[in-house]
Parts: structure tokens; C-alpha cells; sequence
């Protein structure tokens, strides 16, 4: 029997985004005679194995090959029978009324040959693709150029994606986005469907050139909305995803305009511009170290100098090349063969090693070879300047990249968790079991009224509609939506609603499995901690944190003792009172908590003043918890990790 509307969807690697979208899609169908085909390019993350487990209502379509974008929705038409035809990414997520949104507005436009609906990307901000201009020659040399990206808000420059028209009106429009495409069958199969000769990028612009051609028109509704995570395939894939944009672009010009007419050959033009600015960029990457490098060890050895003579260039010519070019080069030939420039470019102990291996070098020379005698104090200076700064640069890189970032384990990205329900519950506590995800629960929003009620230790906040407020006053980075109770349309509203690209919003699907996001998806699902190597137990691991302890004791001691004579129980007062024992070896500076016994010495490590346990402490931890937690400290310690826990409790003390 025919079906009203057929949704066809084309997976590749996505396995986390196509079950959400699914499920979505289920409540958006509910009533309506449908069904939904999943075209699957060969995947390799066990996408059509849970297919076949969990979606036995799904008609599924196996490739062994990735045919590519159209070709293989063109085998997803034709499996089909819906006299409506829905063309979405399975890394979308629509609403309850978006299916009916979209069968009214065709209803009410029986010209309409293809609609698209308003689509978000995960910040809630419009996603510009979902309405387009065709890339007329004028249009593509302001797309090329970068004209529509200055002047996007007018007609002459930002035709390309229609930025001068309204978002929240409906307009007929060139083209819209594969993402989601709404098409009555009988246009689709008056107009061939797809042109396969494309195999990502610009088979919809060509579709919709096609659908207009045949005399219909194209639309763009802002009366319902999806969330698209943009490019999640393409992320998963090794795919130059600006060379197939440009290569799509020249295909299109070339089967519409000709193939040598000036549009085609500035096309090609950028084609090769591309490559030669993505092997630039590349190369800038591996070299940019060396050149620091290079420039803070003879910026070094003209202080030392300066120093030591007070006068600019007091070394004697025939020294010159040995003090301003040579350390440098000894530091990158040493550096090259320790790895400093590889995947460990910045590594603050091979950078430290490094520098010791170059003034270990130097000052031999300054020993062996009398003429350079002189330069004794030079290189001493220079050097004591390298140890500091050569790996200091590098560390504070790290910091700079690490803090705010969602993959920091403990300066977390400040996240949201909406929801009260079992869900909500097990989430958390998966997240809290996987420290290294680096989520920062800071608070629960409920779905309905305002409370007062704390979620595993976690106090609520506010409420759904209070959503924009709450994340514009504490600044949150993540939104995470894991109530089965919040719907699709009330999670699209909500996102609708904020309109921030720094906020990112993520969905939880039924399974529990993964959280998935605008970039990535974080996997949940339990990890066996068998045979683990535990850092904190290894030799050099408990010297260098014993040596931390002794340093952390003696500069508290030194500048804490005005809060022991203020005589007031502060939090600064008690922890005056444990740093003896930390000197003395009773306690660590970083360690388990008094408050959580579980454990021995031997497994994870003395009482400690902070740690990872007491960051967490206002949460109501399970005994599993803290177990796991624990478990990921003795196996990932270090000094920076130390560091990194003892700086957010600071933070936490003075908050």
C-alpha cells in the first residue's frame, strides 16, 4: 500500500545522531501513513547491525560501497512509495509538527516542488545552506571572494546564502539544503531525481535548479524547524570537505553554464588555491614550534650578553654565528631527534630535555675551545632563560588550549543538565564515571515549575523556560537535554530560543550510549578498567609528587599563617592545619578524601588535601563513583594533572 510520506536518509558513521533522528522522526510521523528508509554507504561503526536490532520497522538498504550522497537517496526513492518524499541527515533532529508543518505548506502551495523547513545548528543559530541562490557567475565570485561574508545583509552581496531575506518569513528561494528536503514524489520522478555525477556538495543546488526549470517553485518556511549537527559524516570520513565544496561548485557551472566560460575557470582557479593553501597551513603547523624555538634562543643568548657586558654586540665577530646561530640550531637538531617536533611538539619535559642537551653542548665548548672562554656567563644566562621559557611557552599553550575546552578533565566546559527523570539520573552518573569527558555539571533544569530540589547533589536551577536566562547569567557551554519527558518541539524551541554560537546544545538518545553534539559524540557506555597501568604508583610518578607536596607545604606554611592567627574556622584555616602532615609525609597535597574512606594507600594514594573526589563533594556520590574517580586519578597522574586539581579547588574556595 502507497504511504502518504516516505523519509529516506542516507548514513554513513553515524551511527548516535541516525537513532535520535529516528526516534524523532517516530513522534513526528505518529498518525500518519509513512515510513522510513535508511540507505546505509557502507559504514564501520556498526550502524546497519543496530539497524537491524533495535529499527525492525525500518526498511533498510545495505551498500558496500559509499555511492555517495544522490545516488544513493536515488535508491532510497525508489524502494520507496510515499506520495511525499522527506530527504534528511540522519545527524538531524526534527519536531513533533514538522512532518504535518511541512504536508499543510505543500497542501497550501501546490506549486511548490521542494521546501525546506528552518533549520538550526546546535547553537541555535539559522544554518545558512537550508536557502540558497544558484551560483550564477556574480554570486560564486562573492562566495570565492568573501564579499557575501562581509556584506551579508545585502541583495547585491548575499544572494548566495539569501542572508538579506528574513529568517522567521517564507520566501521562495533558489535552492535549499540536502539536510532537509520536503519534494512531492511526482516532482522528483518528473525531474530524474538526483544527478549522481556529484558525489557530496551540490546535488541539491542542481535538484532544485532542475525542479525550478520544470516550472516549479522553491521554498523556504520558517513554520517549523529541524537541528541539523552539520557534517558529522564528512567528520567521520577523510573527505577534503572545502575541495568537494569547490569541485561540486565546478561540476554544477560546467553541466549549467559550460565548461569554458571565465565562471569554470576561476572555479578551477580555486580548486587549486585550495590545495595549495591546505598544504600551507599544514606546514605551518609542524614549523611554527621551530621557528619560536629558533627565535626566543637567539633573543637568549642577546640578553645573556647584554648582561654580561653591558653593550649590544660586544661579542667578537668571528663569535657571532656560534652565539646568535648555533645554540638555536643544536636546540632544533636535538629537539628533531627527541621528538620535540613531532605529535610531542609540546611536551614540556622533552622540551626541557632539549634544553639541557643544548647547554650541556655549550658550555662544554666554552671549556674545550679557550676563545670562547669569554662566554662562559653567556651561556649561563642564556640557558637559565631557555629552561624557563622554552618549556614555559609550551605549557602555557596547553593551559590556554585546554581550559574552557570540553575534553579538559577538570576545568570542564560549565554544563546544564535538563531533566529530572530516571534518565537524567543515569546520565549524570555516567558522566561523573567518565572523568576524562570533562562536562562540569553545574546545575539541573527541571521540565516543568521551579524547585528547590537537589539531583544526586546537584541543585536545580530553574526551569525549561527559564533556559536563556540561566545559561546568558552562568555562562554555560553545554546544554545537555536527557529527559524522556522534554519533547522534540520543546528542545527545538529552546534552542531556537538562544541564538549563541557558543553554546552547545546535545541530545541523549534512548540507549544511553553516547551524548551527541554540534562536533562530536561522547561516548557513554561503561569501560572495563581491566589490567590498567597505574602512573601514580610508578617511581618517577611518586618522587615528583612527593617533591610537589614539599614545595605546596612550604610555600602554605609561608603564606597561609595570617588565617591560622586570625583564629576563625575558615576553609583556609584547615587547610593550614594538614600542610605539616603533607610536609611530613602523613598526607599528599593531592590525594583521597576524609570524607570517602574506600581505597588503600597502595591502590590510590595518601589522604590529600584536594583531590578529585573533594572537587566533587557537594554531589551525592555512590560508593562507585568515588571508586571510579579514584581509578581515573591513580591511572592518569601526573604533576600538570596535580597542578590542574589543585588550581580549580582554589577556584572552588574563593567562588
Amino acid at each position: 500500500m502507497n504511504k502518504l510520506v516516505s523519509v529516506v536518509i542516507v548514513s554513513f558513521n553515524v551511527r548516535g545522531f541516525l537513532e535520535s533522528l529516528i526516534n524523532s522522526l517516530r513522534r513526528s510521523l505518529e498518525g500518519i501513513e509513512s515510513e522510513i528508509v535508511v540507505v546505509d554507504n557502507s559504514s564501520d561503526d556498526d550502524t546497519v547491525e543496530f539497524l537491524k536490532k533495535n529499527f525492525q520497522d525500518v526498511k533498510l538498504i545495505e551498500n558496500h560501497l559509499n555511492l555517495g550522497f544522490g545516488k544513493a537517496n536515488n535508491q532510497g526513492v525508489e524502494a520507496s512509495s510515499g506520495e511525499y518524499l522527506l530527504l534528511i541527515n540522519p545527524d538531524a533532529v526534527v519536531g513533533e509538527n514538522t512532518i504535518r508543518e511541512m504536508l499543510a505548506f505543500s497542501k497550501e502551495h501546490p506549486d511548490a516542488g521542494a521546501t525546506s523547513c528552518k533549520v538550526l545548528n546546535a547553537d541555535g543559530t539559522l544554518q545558512k545552506t537550508c536557502r540558497r541562490g544558484f551560483p550564477t557567475p556574480w554570486v560564486a565570485f562573492t562566495k570565492i571572494s568573501g564579499l557575501s561574508a562581509v556584506f551579508p545583509r545585502t541583495r547585491l552581496f548575499g544572494r548566495y546564502n539569501l542572508t538579506y531575506l528574513n529568517p522567521e518569513e517564507d520566501h521562495e528561494v533558489d535552492a535549499i539544503g540536502g539536510s532537509f528536503m520536503f519534494i512531492p514524489r511526482h516532482v522528483f520522478e518528473e525531474v530524474s531525481g538526483f544527478d549522481e555525477d556529484y558525489f557530496m556538495y551540490g546535488e541539491d543546488i542542481d535538484l532544485c535548479y532542475k525542479i525550478k526549470r520544470a516550472g516549479y517553485k522553491v521554498y523556504y518556511t520558517p513554520s517549523t524547524s529541524a537541528i541539523h549537527f552539520k557534517g558529522e559524516s564528512t567528520r567521520r570520513s577523510n573527505i577534503n570537505q572545502t575541495y568537494e565544496f569547490y569541485r561540486a561548485m565546478s561540476v554544477f557551472v560546467e553541466k549549467r553554464y559550460g565548461m569554458n566560460t571565465l565562471l569554470s575557470r576561476l572555479l578551477r582557479l580555486a580548486i587549486l588555491l585550495n590545495r595549495q593553501m591546505r598544504s600551507a597551513v599544514l606546514w605551518l603547523g609542524k614549523v611554527w614550534p621551530m621557528v619560536v624555538d629558533f627565535v626566543v634562543i637567539m633573543i637568549a643568548m642577546f640578553v645573556g650578553e647584554f648582561v654580561r657586558t653591558h653593550k649590544i654586540y660586544a661579542i667578537p665577530s668571528y663569535g657571532k654565528p656560534y652565539f646568535y646561530i648555533a645554540p638555536a640550531i643544536a636546540f632544533v637538531l636535538f629537539g628533531s631527534s627527541v621528538g620535540v617536533y613531532g605529535e610531542n611538539k609540546f611536551s614540556f619535559r622533552l622540551s626541557l630535555l632539549t634544553a639541557f642537551l643544548t647547554f650541556l653542548l655549550f658550555s662544554s665548548l666554552t671549556f674545550f675551545f679557550k676563545e670562547f672562554a669569554f662566554s662562559r656567563l653567556i651561556v649561563l644566562i642564556a640557558s637559565a632563560m631557555m629552561f624557563v621559557i622554552l618549556p614555559g611557552w609550551r605549557l602555557l599553550y596547553q593551559l590556554r588550549t585546554s581550559v574552557g575546552t570540553s575534553r579538559h578533565p577538570f576545568f570542564g566546559r560549565k554544563t546544564l543538565v535538563v531533566g529530572m527523570d530516571e534518565r537524567s539520573v543515569q546520565l549524570i552518573k555516567k558522566i561523573r564515571s567518565k572523568v576524562s569527558m570533562g562536562y562540569d555539571i553545574v546545575g539541573i533544569v527541571s521540565e516543568g515549575g521551579t524547585s528547590e530540589q537537589r539531583l544526586l547533589g546537584i541543585k536545580v536551577v530553574g526551569n525549561l523556560a527559564e533556559l536563556p536566562r540561566l545559561i546568558r547569567e552562568r555562562k554555560i557551554d553545554d546544554v545537555i537535554f536527557a529527559s524522556g519527558k522534554v519533547s522534540y518541539s520543546q528542545v527545538l524551541q529552546a534552542v531556537g530560543s538562544v541564538k549563541d554560537p557558543s553554546v552547545s546544545f546535545k541530545l541523549v538518545p534512548d540507549t544511553m550510549d553516547v551524548i551527541i553534539g554540534k562536533t562530536y559524540v561522547d561516548g557513554l557506555a561503561d569501560i572495563p578498567f581491566v589490567d590498567i597501568d597505574y602512573h601514580l604508583n610508578r617511581t618517577r610518578n611518586v618522587k615528583a609528587k612527593r617533591a610537589l607536596d614539599i614545595l605546596f607545604a612550604l610555600t602554605g606554611l609561608a603564606l597561609l599563617w595570617p588565617s591560622l592567627m586570625s583564629g576563625r574556622d575558615n576553609a583556609l584555616r584547615r587547610v593550614y592545619r594538614k600542610l605539616p602532615k603533607v610536609l611530613t609525609g602523613k598526607m599528599s597535597t593531592v590525594g583521597r578524601s576524609e570524607y570517602y574512606m574506600q581505597g588503600s594507600d597502595e591502590l590510590f594514594g595518601k589522604m590529600g588535601v584536594t583531590g578529585v573526589v573533594q572537587l566533587n563533594r557537594g554531589q551525592s556520590l555512590s560508593t562507585e563513583e568515588v571508586e571510579k574517580l579514584y581509578i581515573y586519578y591513580a591511572r592518569n597522574q601526573s604533576v600538570w594533572l596535580d597542578l590542574e586539581i589543585i588550581a580549580k579547588s582554589f577556584l572552588q574556595l574563593f567562588s
